[in-house]
């Protein structure tokens, strides 16, 4: 396992360098940079670096960005911050938006007890778009689920409010 987790860009199946694969041994050798295909950027650090689209978080294989891209602070086990934010378009944000409407189903199978859950990095997502198209589930969600996901809706609901 690389030194930054398992859920790092350098076992990423999206990381150029890998083809496809998750296995970051096979291909390591290789001069070639990592490079993330999805949001067409180099990575310096791939063991130190990651975003929710990583094979653990998404083992469905999603090829459209989910929030940001965050580096670990190497200050704890779970001091990541922000690197890169996620592009803003109109295919990402419904997206987004289907996730959040099935979001047990898509995120049933995504696990990883370091950094935030894909549900709260879609949820908080939608609140740094101030998706107001959001409004209505996240407000459920607030009123149904306590604990992180409460808080990361109530949040996202903040930021939409302060948007209008």
């Amino acid at each position: 396992m690389p030194n930054g987790g398992s859920d790092c860009c350098m076992t990423c199946w999206f990381n150029r360098k890998n083809r496809g694969e998750r296995d970051w041994q096979k291909h390591r050798s290789d001069r070639e940079p990592d490079y993330c295909t999805i949001r067409a950027v180099t990575i310096d650090s791939a063991a130190w670096t990651y975003c929710a689209n990583h094979p653990l978080r998404r083992p469905d294989r999603d090829p459209v960005p989910i929030g940001p891209i965050t580096r670990n602070l190497m200050k704890g086990d779970n001091d990541r911050e922000a690197w890169i934010q996620s592009p803003d378009t109109e295919e990402i944000r419904l997206h987004l938006l289907w996730l959040l409407d099935g979001l047990f189903e898509h995120t049933a199978r995504g696990w990883y007890p370091i950094g935030d859950s894909l549900a709260e990095v879609i949820i908080w997502q939608l609140g740094q778009f101030r998706e107001r198209r959001a409004f209505r589930t996240l407000q459920w969600i607030t009123e149904n689920l306590p604990g992180p996901l409460e808080n990361a809706a109530r949040n996202s609901l903040n930021l939409i409010r302060a948007g209008d």
